[in-house]
């Protein structure tokens, strides 16, 4: 994992654990690409998961997977022609093959394919001169290195079994003074977009993999109706060689030119011309300040908005779905290992539009949560919604590190020539770091506006609620000021320890807590002095009722306890509108506090 932080790649992997196979008639998985640099890890896990929870029919494609069936992709034929190639235009004779791991199941039907074509064309393969590799760029390095010392004599031809290997040895040949394809030919096979875009572009070969896909696809079909007759594959045998420059062919010019059109890093793009939404570029993306603007967001509710604009760099989609944890903005709450098990919807956008507005499509903020059972993967909606296409959806983890933030979805019709590739998986990561920063902001915020010992609100912290109060005040509305002072403190801490008037402030603290209302700022307001600050539709009944049930819980405590606690308290109710409204109740509030002890003083 050298090439990703470890950390990293685990965040990644967490995806998996959101599966519900009972939501599922049928998996197909492809094992090959989930081999982390030679490693079995990946599978591995996935293989564990699937023997405890899945049910439905499994088919793998190109690798073993456990003791489920295998469809395998061509491999044979692909180097049948591309060995014809290489005699019948090039008149090659003398070949040798830097072939990959034994490890991989292919390996041995690309070889034989080479093998077969020279024996039909009267040729032998001499084995030592076919050469261990690991299908990466330093096996191709490798083995240009002993072919620039004289430790190996050139051949005519050289065929790499992938094309990382072919770009390794082609670049270190070329950069030690020996010329390709003139003095020796290189050939790769995948048809990667690297081959393309190497200086000297790769003559490779596209393999057959929508035949495979489609064959496993019939077998599924065949395993969920036996008595049905699955559609026919047309096995597409045409040449699919791609000609680059290390062959000695004319270069097919079309064929480079539109991978470097995939892959190009545009600058500035006509959005004029409606086929760009089709696919945005990775220069666009990164050229659109998103990572700067997402990142710069003050709220989690900002950033959840600048996502939600940003989208149209990830186009085209039906729909797009951010799911995070329920509380995934608190890092009290983290998840490592799976997801909540309510996630909330933060996110939805609907390519049809058909219902106007952010407030329909971001959510966030207490009260304002589209909730749903993880176990269900998506909505109630998104499941429920008929569509006159097939559909596939796309799973992408947000996380930040070893951290799951949730999930990201686009979902699209099954027709539409499109897979989210590098612009999108670099959206995701923007994201994950733009939440991140988010949920740190937020934590930096929270400790500065929290009183330590109680985890009530701090003087700062009732300023900054008030303030949220007051943009949401209504015609009607009054502030609420609510006073709480603990009787008696410096006696508990001069007689019984600074422990015991910390238990006692920690309970008086709990007891303001029980009276509150949620959207009620309940603060610790210095010292021994408590504060609930409110702004709705209040009757002094009401307060007055929550007065004599706060008293209430003070003597039941004190009732069984060997040192009891108490404190006086006030309140005051003032017209929102008024200038400094919330101020004068305060101070009226703290006036009637200071009355009660006063009277509870005449009492004693």
């Amino acid at each position: 994992m050298s090439t990703k932080s470890k950390a990293y790649v685990k965040g990644e992997l967490n995806i998996f654990n959101l599966i519900n196979f009972d939501l599922l008639d049928a998996v197909i998985i492809t094992p090959v690409p989930m081999q982390e640099e030679g490693t079995s890890y990946i599978v591995e896990n996935l293989l564990k998961q699937f023997k405890e929870k899945c049910k439905v029919p499994v088919v793998s494609i190109d690798a073993t997977f456990g003791d489920y069936p295998v469809i395998r992709t061509d491999e044979k034929s692909p180097f049948i022609q591309i060995t014809d190639h290489l005699i019948d235009v090039h008149g090659c004779k003398n070949i040798a093959v830097l072939k990959g791991s034994d490890s991989f199941e292919g390996s041995n039907a690309r070889l034989e394919g080479i093998v077969e074509s020279m024996q039909r064309h009267g040729l032998h393969l001499n084995m030592n001169q076919v050469y261990d590799g690991d299908y990466w760029y330093t096996s191709g390095e490798n083995l240009g290195k002993k072919y620039l010392n004289g430790k190996l004599k050139l051949p005519d031809a050289v065929i790499c079994l992938s094309d990382y290997m072919a770009i390794g040895l082609v670049n270190t040949l070329v950069k030690g003074g020996i010329k390709v394809p003139e003095q020796v030919i290189v050939t790769g096979f995948d048809a990667v977009a690297e081959a393309s875009l190497n200086n000297q572009p790769i003559t490779t070969y596209q393999p057959y993999t929508f035949d495979t896909a489609a064959r496993a696809v019939n077998y599924i079909h065949s395993q969920l109706s036996p008595k049905s007759k699955g559609k026919p594959v047309k096995m597409n045998k045409g040449r699919l060689l791609c000609i680059g420059a290390t062959c000695g062919c004319q270069e097919d010019e079309a064929y480079t030119h539109s991978k470097i059109r995939q892959n190009q890093y545009m600058l500035q793009q006509n959005f004029n011309d409606k086929t760009i939404w089709n696919g945005i570029g990775i220069g666009t993306l990164f050229e659109s300040y998103t990572n700067e603007i997402l990142t710069g967001t003050s709220s989690t509710g900002e950033c959840l908005l600048k996502i939600y604009e940003s989208k149209y760099l990830v186009q085209p989609y039906e729909y797009l779905f951010l799911c995070l944890n329920q509380n995934w903005a608190d890092s009290d709450c983290d998840f490592e290992e799976g997801y909540s098990e309510q996630m909330n919807m933060c996110l939805f956008a609907d390519r049809l539009k058909k219902y106007p507005g952010t407030e329909n499509h971001v959510f966030y903020d207490t009260g304002h949560e589209k909730l749903f059972p993880v176990k269900q993967m998506l909505p109630d909606f998104a499941l429920k919604e008929k569509s006159e296409e097939p559909q596939v959806y796309y799973f992408f983890p947000v996380h930040f590190n070893t951290i799951s933030l949730g999930y990201m979805v686009l979902q699209n019709n099954l027709s539409l020539d499109y897979i989210p590739g590098l612009v999108f998986r670099n959206y995701v990561r923007m994201i994950n770091n733009a939440l991140e920063m988010s949920r740190t902001r937020n934590k930096i915020i929270s400790l500065s506006e929290h009183d330590m010992m109680t985890n009530l609100y701090n003087r700062r912290g009732l300023t900054h609620a008030v303030n949220v109060m007051n943009s949401r005040a209504q015609k009607g509305d009054k502030w609420l000021a609510i006073v709480a002072d603990m009787d008696g403190l410096k006696f508990l801490n001069d007689n019984f320890g600074h422990s015991k008037g910390d238990e006692g402030l920690n309970f008086i603290a709990d007891t303001m807590r029980h009276i509150a209302n949620p959207e009620e700022a309940c603060v610790r307001n210095g010292g021994d002095e408590f504060v609930i600050a409110g702004l709705g539709k209040y009757t002094a009944k009401q307060i007055d009722e929550r007065i004599r049930y706060f008293n209430k819980l003070i003597d039941d405590y004190n009732k069984n306890s060997p040192v009891p606690f108490n404190a006086s308290i006030g309140y005051c109710l003032k017209a929102w509108g008024e200038k400094n409204a919330f101020e004068k109740a305060l101070e009226q509030a703290d006036v009637n506090m200071y009355l009660d002890k006063r009277r509870k003083k005449n009492r004693r």
